[in-house]
């Protein structure tokens, strides 16, 4: 957030980041919150100062709370292996590109799919739904600190953070006019390339004792930056934030 260009920039970092021996996604069941920020910071040299944490029932809650959120696909989003369920019927994730007004459930599709797209979509999908939180928000509580203090109550207790509802109420005061600029996703296209662990380990053969019906465990799907370089990630996200000042 930049108090000088009045702008708040959002960069996300793919779940399958792989550093120091595991995934970027797995830090913060294994070690905690502390030791997930650390990491963050040393990834991307920036100063993490506040954290918020919130998981699927709650991101459905939180939307549905505030009446839903309008979001506009670019192009198309198709996932046959994504099934659902409405008005009594399944089916499977299908939008076409345009406009759209989500509940919280229809939301957290958009937010989770990834499998007919790929990550770095579904990280430019969740800054869209971000994105159009803080617009909605800013039509709720405009004028209203009553309205919009029952919003921040809300959201905090089905969240995990350290901002106290005090410094919620200023923040959103003190950015709710500032331009938002999303679209910013560690990806393949730009700063890092993909791999697989049984690549760099070595393919690990997994057999029974009788050494019958062995399979061979060629690893997961990771990404590392270019070059094995992790000066560069620093690099690009200090580019993003330079470029507007």
């Amino acid at each position: 957030m930049d108090n000088k260009t009045k702008e708040i920039t959002l960069i996300s970092i793919p779940r399958d980041l792989y550093y120091k021996g595991r995934k970027i996604n797995s830090v913060y069941s294994f070690f905690g919150i502390n030791e997930f920020k650390r990491q963050l910071s040393n990834i991307t040299g920036l100063q993490i100062d506040k954290y918020i944490l919130i998981d699927m029932y709650a991101f459905i809650d939180v939307i549905n709370y505030i009446g839903g959120v309008d979001v506009t696909l670019d192009k198309p989003l198709i996932d046959p292996s994504y099934k659902t369920f409405d008005n009594g019927k399944w089916g499977t994730l299908y939008y076409e590109a345009g406009t759209y007004h989500l509940n919280g459930k229809q939301a957290l599709r958009l937010a989770r799919s990834r499998h007919y797209s790929s990550d770095f979509a579904r990280a430019e999908r969740q800054q869209k739904i971000l994105k159009s939180l803080k617009m909605k928000a800013k039509k709720l509580g405009f004028g209203d600190v009553n309205t919009i203090m029952n919003i921040i109550n809300v959201i905090l207790k089905k969240t995990e953070t350290d901002i106290s509802l005090e410094e919620a109420l200023e923040y959103y005061f003190r950015y709710q006019n500032f331009k938002i600029d999303s679209g910013n996703v560690l990806s393949s296209g730009n700063v890092l390339e993909s791999t697989y662990t049984g690549l760099m380990n070595g393919n690990i053969p997994v057999c029974g004792e009788d050494k019958e019906g062995c399979k061979i465990n060629k690893g997961a799907y990771i990404l590392l930056p270019k070059d094995d370089n992790w000066d560069i990630i620093k690099w690009f996200i200090m580019e993003i934030i330079e470029k507007k000042q």
